[in-house]
C-alpha cells in the first residue's frame, strides 16, 4: 500500500495575501498595530509650512494641510487638534503614505470644517493646530470675506470689442490670469459669443472684452477664480499660505455698439 502524501493547507485568496502580509511584517520587525497607532507628533513631524484652503459655494468649507519637509511623509498622532476661530475642526487625512491605482502617494495630514452663514464675512480669521509638543498659529484679514464683482460701467453695459473693467470686492487678495476662467451666458439660450472672452488683470481688477460681432442682449458672467490670500500671522512654521476658491457672477447687457 503506498504511503500517503501529506495534506497541504490551501488559504482562501481572500486570506493568503493578509497572511503573507502580517508575515512580512513580523520578519521586517514591525507589526500592525505600529500601523494603525502612528506615534508622530506635531514637534515630529515639523511641517515646512501650514496651507489653508477656502470654497466658498453652496457648501462652504475650509481646510487645513501641514505640508511635511521634503523627503518625509508622517502619519500623525490623534493627540493632534486643530480649530479655526476656536472651533473643533475633523481630521480629514491623518498623512503618511496611502495607495492608489497609480501606485503611493504621500498625503498631508489635513483638518476640515464646514462653514456656516454666521462663519462667513469680513475680519480676521485665526487656525491653531497644537497638541502636547509644539503649537502652530496662522491668522488672516477678510479670508472668509463675500467676493464680488461691480463693473466700472454704472449700467453693467458690456460693448462688444471693449474692455470692461470688473472690481474685485477683496483687495488683499491676489489675482492670478492663469487662475480665472470667465464663462459668459447669454439669457436667451439661442444666443452665445462668436470666440470666448479676453481675460486679463490690470492694477488688481479683472478685465474683460467680448468679440466685435458679439449678439446683444442681457448675459451673466462668472468667474471661477482661486485667489491667494496672504497670512497677516505665522507662528510655529516656516510658512503660512491659503487660497480661496469663489465663482461670483455679475449681470450685463450687451450693447449694439459702443455706449457714451
Amino acid at each position: 500500500m503506498a504511503p500517503s502524501m501529506p495534506a497541504r493547507v490551501i488559504l482562501p485568496r481572500f486570506l493568503a495575501l493578509p497572511f503573507l502580509a502580517t508575515l512580512a511584517l513580523a520578519s521586517s520587525g514591525c507589526s500592525l498595530f505600529d500601523l494603525l497607532e502612528p506615534e508622530t507628533t506635531l514637534a515630529d513631524l515639523d511641517p515646512a509650512r501650514a496651507r489653508v484652503e477656502v470654497e466658498l459655494g453652496e457648501s462652504p468649507r475650509v481646510s487645513l494641510a501641514l505640508v511635511a519637509k521634503e523627503g518625509t511623509c508622517e502619519a500623525i498622532t490623534d493627540d493632534i487638534e486643530a480649530k479655526v476661530d476656536d472651533r473643533p475642526m475633523d481630521l480629514f487625512i491623518r498623512g503618511g503614505e496611502t495607495p492608489t491605482k497609480d501606485g503611493w502617494v504621500c498625503g498631508a495630514p489635513t483638518f476640515r470644517k464646514a462653514l456656516a452663514e454666521e462663519n462667513l464675512g469680513e475680519g480676521k480669521t485665526h487656525f491653531e493646530v497644537s497638541d502636547d509638543t509644539a503649537r502652530i498659529a496662522l491668522d488672516f484679514e477678510d479670508l472668509l470675506a463675500p467676493r464680488s464683482l461691480t463693473p466700472n460701467h454704472p449700467q453693467n453695459k458690456i460693448d462688444p470689442g471693449v474692455d470692461l473693467s470688473l472690481a474685485w470686492s477683496a483687495p488683499g487678495d491676489e489675482l492670478d490670469e492663469e487662475k480665472l476662467d470667465v464663462v459668459f451666458t447669454y439669457d436667451d439660450e439661442t444666443l452665445e459669443l462668436p470666440a470666448p472672452p479676453e481675460v486679463s488683470v490690470v492694477d488688481g481688477e479683472i478685465v474683460v472684452r467680448i468679440p466685435q460681432t458679439s449678439p446683444a442682449g442681457p448675459a451673466t458672467l462668472r468667474v471661477d477664480a482661486e485667489v491667494h490670500v496672504a497670512a497677516t500671522s505665522c507662528e510655529g512654521t516656516p510658512s503660512c499660505e491659503a487660497t480661496v476658491k469663489v465663482s461670483p457672477t455679475v449681470a450685463l447687457e450687451v450693447t449694439n455698439g459702443t455706449v457714451p
